[in-house]
């Protein structure tokens, strides 16, 4: 077994282990749908994540809260990451019979252009690998292609942070070499100079541009670009050393005594770096004329309906009781009035619109710690408010989940898929549109359904995963829930625009969108034997009813689909 930081995980962990093998697969995508709840900066009672991750809680035993039960973030990240794996060796899985992509921690970091070093850093903040036998009986580090993507959309900043340290390739390193050389021809004569010019042009970090001068200058003392008397980048190269050190977790004062530096200096290179990093980044938003008029900011950031966003709660609405507590509980969240969403989205938008701002104003060698925290302290409030906005529609993933569910779907996997779909149309949702957030997030999760549920079905069919206990411990309603009235009407919408094409269109869109069956999406080559025809004439047919549908419905289809 792994090393675990919290004993009680420990003992779950053996207690899994001793368990039915055929549970493995549930318990491991179970372990990814835990990562998408997890909160920064909190802790988690055991009997929170015990229930997550089995279903099980002794009955009438109350939620243990105290100290001894409540597990700090990173303890349980680093516990869940050796949970997967042992599970993983145990459940023997044969990389030769697995149904979709897996990379090793190599090809991982060449498919981001990062040093293995980063996955490693990576793993520690959520990365899941799970341990494949190959055939030499031999198992190896693996991670799956659904884990990367969980991955990336919840850590977006932290994968744009690694790609733009990564490590060069030869031809890069030369044409970066030939590019230096002809600025300091041009009279740009300090490297630092140089390395910035560079770095724009390539989107690669300055101080990576810095070092390679710094390597090419010291294999070529007679011939480099610079003279060396004024190339002082071997501070740079501590200064970087530092800052990976201090992202590894290091603290200020093991750092200084590592790199025999004074506190202060530390304090001041690790300002430096952040905002040489926040200096690379745009902060991206959906920009309004109104952000420009200083005298609507009060009422973007506290107007009445910022203040009270909420529709009143729903106190006749039946809540699914067969659901896990903690999904009952989205149901009690209440939802969002269209006066509410929309001051939210506007919020949360005008406030990287004021980060952007200032991270365009930043001057990295001179900004101070004020600097950088007046940015972060917009950043944390637009996280909140997308955080308000995201928890108050979690109940349509659920919703859009169930219609989706069959017996070779995971629930708690479609729902963690649905929830990465959601937090991303938040992001890229235009709301001065004036349509509502809802249409456009039910689109985009069943667009993400589409794309991931025949491949969930073509690796299942092979690796059965327990499903009989899952249905026991979800046990879903058997009667249908009444539907929303919104999402009542756009299925109105959506049969109203369906009927304007030829029978074969509209049966091809509704398969492809899960519009029946069941809601289960078909991939091109389903449809294809199923009409008989080839897999390319099924997508020159669905892209001619789609284009159809763009000159007759422009408008509506827009609001169903949002922005691409």
């Amino acid at each position: 077994m792994q090393a675990y930081q919290s004993l009680l995980l420990e003992d779950l962990a053996t207690q899994l282990l001793r368990g039915p093998k055929r549970l493995r697969l549930r318990q491991l995508f179970n372990i990814e749908f835990v990562l998408t709840l997890l909160e920064p900066g909190k802790s988690f009672p055991y009997d929170f994540v015990r229930h997550a991750l089995t279903g099980f809680r002794a009955p009438g035993a109350p939620s243990d809260t105290s100290d001894a039960h409540l597990i700090e973030l990173d303890d349980l990240i680093a516990d869940l990451t050796a949970l997967a794996e042992d599970l993983s060796e145990d459940a023997g899985i044969r990389v030769d019979e697995w149904a979709g992509p897996v990379f090793s921690v190599a090809e991982l970091a060449e498919r981001f252009d990062v040093s293995t070093k980063t996955i490693f850093r990576w793993r520690r903040r959520g990365l899941i690998g799970w341990k494949f036998r190959f055939a030499d009986r031999r198992t190896r580090l693996l991670f799956t292609d659904r884990s990367i993507r969980r991955f990336v959309a919840h850590n977006a900043d932290l994968i744009q942070r690694g790609s733009s340290f990564s490590q060069l390739t030869r031809d890069e390193r030369e044409v970066i070499i030939a590019r230096a050389k002809a600025l300091v021809e041009l009279g740009q004569k300090t490297a630092n100079a140089v390395a910035r010019t560079i770095a724009a042009e390539t989107g690669r970090a300055v101080e990576t541009i810095r070092l390679l001068l710094k390597g090419y200058d010291d294999a070529h003392p007679a011939a480099g670009i610079f003279n060396r008397s004024t190339l002082t980048v071997a501070a740079d190269d501590v200064r970087l050393s530092v800052w990976e050190a201090y992202l590894d977790g290091a603290s200020v004062e093991a750092l200084a005594e590592r790199f025999s530096r004074p506190i202060a200096w530390i304090y001041q290179t690790i300002t430096q770096m952040k905002a040489r990093e926040l200096k690379s980044r745009p902060i991206e938003f959906m920009p309004s004329d109104e952000f420009e008029d200083a005298f609507l900011e009060d009422e973007i950031l506290n107007g009445p309906a910022v203040r009270q966003p909420n529709a009143p709660l729903e106190t006749n609405r039946r809540i699914p009781r067969d659901l896990p507590p903690y999904l009952q509980q989205l149901f009690r969240i209440p939802l969002l009035t269209p006066e509410g969403e929309a001051a939210l989205f506007r919020k949360m938008n005008f406030l990287r619109f004021r980060a952007e701002k200032l991270r365009e104003a930043l001057d990295p060698d001179a900004s101070t710690p004020a600097d950088l925290d007046a940015i972060d302290a917009l950043l944390a409030q637009a996280a909140d408010v997308k955080k308000q906005i995201t928890q108050a529609n979690l109940r349509l993933v659920v919703s859009t989940a169930k219609k989706h569910l069959s017996s070779v779907h995971d629930f708690f996997e479609l729902i963690s898929d649905g929830n990465v779909s959601l937090m991303r149309a938040v992001d890229k949702f235009d709301y001065s549109r004036g349509n509502k957030f809802s249409t456009y997030a039910w689109w985009a999760i069943n667009k993400n359904f589409a794309r991931t549920i025949p491949e969930q079905r073509h690796h299942q069919d092979r690796y059965r995963t327990g499903q009989e206990e899952l249905f026991d411990s979800v046990a879903l309603p058997s009667e249908p829930e009444a539907e929303d009235d919104q999402l009542a009407a756009l299925r109105r919408k959506v049969e109203d625009m369906l009927a304007c094409l030829d029978e074969r269109a509209r049966e091809i869109l509704r398969q492809r969108f899960g519009l029946e069956d069941h809601g289960q999406p078909q991939t091109l080559e389903q449809i294809g034997k199923r009409l008989g025809v080839s897999k390319e004439r099924v997508r020159q047919i669905e892209a001619r009813a789609m284009e159809k549908l763009r000159e007759d419905f422009g408008a509506d289809l827009s609001k169903l689909l949002g922005p691409e």
